[in-house]
């Protein structure tokens, strides 16, 4: 007979994974998207997957939740101006033409 059990951790654990994986990916999220801005060093789409599988993995409180979701927005704002700034014109010297 097959038995389907669930695998999250849970409890304490799955509060304590969950907080140790937040609390890293707030550092070096933030630090991949800031410090490198031109080119990061990981794409928001690596970030957004770490994020889902915490999410996914995990019995996440509401404070994680919004964690979650505020390191959610930090990608947006990135992919956002970025977005910006591939679609400004371009400035050329004035040839006086």
């Amino acid at each position: 007979m097959d038995l389907v059990t669930d695998t999250k951790p849970q409890g304490a654990f799955s509060a304590l994974l969950a907080d140790q994986e937040l609390t890293h990916l707030e550092l070096v999220l933030r630090r991949s998207l800031i410090d490198d801005a031109l080119s990061p060093i990981l794409p928001p789409a690596y970030w957004r997957e770490r994020l889902a599988l915490i999410a996914r993995g995990s019995h996440l409180s509401h404070t994680q939740i919004q964690t979650v979701h505020r390191l959610y927005l930090q990608i947006d704002a990135y992919e956002a101006s970025h977005r910006t700034m591939l679609d400004a014109p371009r400035l050329t010297p004035d040839t006086g033409k």
